[in-house]
């Protein structure tokens, strides 16, 4: 068992077969490069504060299936985004579970993970990581906020990964073409766009919503979610995803807008905008194709939407990022 998360990730490039490459690296950030018998990529990683936070930026394809296993006694937050959908995980005796594209949050556990990543596919994540401690400070130094603060932030970012914001975000930290000291303070300040992010959402939540919820129902509403994941170019209607939860419609409204803090509808138009994020910036499909394959037919209100989450349209998002 590693004690720290830093120990870990220090130790992990050399056991997937990545060379540090010291003509890219410097204090703080260090550059490594898959060896090419193993396969092709490169692996970044940022160390901030006696590493109370890490940034690591991963885009490699090996050659054979690699298998990481990892008990961490540290407590940490892990949100990544993940470009490609070619790895799994199980956590202790769990079933094995598909990573796919989007965003994804982590609480260490202190249970044994394992992550699969498949032989002659991509991987391409960002993973901001942060233990315990810069996490809880956060909120004392920027909100006033106690350790039951902080905790529920944590609670909202396992139940909320969808804000295309922090789709947006994690595209900024991956795209920053900055060096040195200008490097790590933009993106500790992206890091503190993104946990702002989250107590803005957290203030949003319609905590005085009455129904009452179990563990069973709970468990009902993520089977609904899991529904909207499985084809986000289906239209699932208010009954239909009511009765997945074996529930009446009116009370899976309140229920879901209870547990999430938001509706069902804004939870799959959140869902739907993220895909199309990186369908935009990985893909050479059309915008129209691209709207489509997320469950808009009409391309012109799908940019409208776009527009209101990130900022820009689709078409000025591929721009910026030099896609034709």
């Amino acid at each position: 068992m590693a004690s720290a998360i830093a120990d870990y990730l220090l130790q992990l490039p050399e056991k997937m077969h990545f060379a540090k490459v010291r003509e890219l690296s410097e204090d703080g950030t260090t550059y490594y490069r898959m060896l090419s018998d193993y396969g092709s990529g490169s692996f970044q990683l940022i160390r901030f504060d006696d590493d109370l936070l890490l940034i690591l930026i991963a885009d490699y394809t090996p050659k054979e299936t690699i298998e990481k296993i990892s008990t961490i006694s540290e407590e940490y937050i892990e949100i990544s985004q993940f470009e490609t959908d070619s790895s799994t995980f199980k956590i202790g005796g769990r079933k094995t579970q598909a990573v796919g594209k989007g965003i994804y949050c982590y609480v260490n556990n202190q249970k044994t993970t394992y992550v699969y990543c498949e032989k002659g596919k991509p991987v391409r994540f960002t993973k901001v990581i942060l233990t315990r401690k810069y996490f809880d400070t956060y909120f004392r130094i920027h909100y006033g906020k106690d350790y039951e603060q902080s905790k529920s932030a944590q609670e909202y970012l396992l139940k909320n990964p969808n804000l295309p914001e922090l789709n947006f975000v994690f595209q900024q930290i991956r795209g920053c073409q900055a060096e040195g000291q200008t490097l790590r303070l933009y993106l500790e300040s992206k890091v503190m766009e993104l946990l702002s992010l989250v107590i803005r959402g957290m203030e949003q939540e319609e905590k005085h919503i009455s129904v009452r919820l179990d563990y069973k129902d709970i468990r009902s509403l993520k089977k609904t979610v899991t529904l909207m994941k499985k084809d986000l170019s289906a239209y699932p209607s208010g009954e239909e995803l009511a009765q997945v939860a074996g529930m009446s419609p009116a009370r899976y409204q309140l229920a879901f807008r209870k547990y999430y803090g938001t509706s069902p509808y804004e939870y799959l138009k959140e869902m739907r905008l993220n895909q199309a994020l990186l369908l935009l910036k990985n893909s050479d499909y059309g915008i129209a194709t691209i709207a489509a394959k997320v469950g808009y037919h009409n391309s012109g209100h799908f940019a409208k939407l776009f527009k209101n989450a990130y900022g820009m349209g689709p078409r000025e998002y591929r721009k910026a990022h030099g896609i034709k």
